[in-house]
């Protein structure tokens, strides 16, 4: 018992040295409104850094398809497919079938 006697006395002094280092606060009127503003500021901030950083990848999205949509028509002159699937796939079993047939003929 005498131990935990001890380590008590201990506790009480090293609580009541954390009370001298670190007396309390009296709260004022003010407190809770000021500490809202503080944290309105806060978060403020650290908002309007990635809303600025949204605004520009939105601007920069906007100005590369508005870049696109003016190049791209202009890109290609030709049309990339001139023949549908079926149009390939028929022409390249005509020929087919044509060379079959030439060569049983010789």
């Amino acid at each position: 018992m005498d131990r935990m006697d001890d380590m008590g006395n201990k506790l009480d002094a090293l609580f009541s040295e954390y009370r001298s280092a670190f007396p309390d606060v009296e709260g004022s009127t003010n407190f809770m409104p000021n500490l809202w503003q503080k944290i309105e500021a806060r978060r403020v901030a650290n908002t309007s850094i990635f809303r600025r950083l949204a605004q520009a990848c939105v601007m920069a999205t906007v100005a590369l398809t508005l870049l696109m949509a003016a190049l791209l028509p202009r890109l290609q002159r030709e049309p990339v497919y001139n023949m549908s699937y079926i149009d390939v796939l028929d022409a390249a079993h005509s020929s087919e079938a044509a060379d079959l047939i030439a060569s049983e003929i010789r």
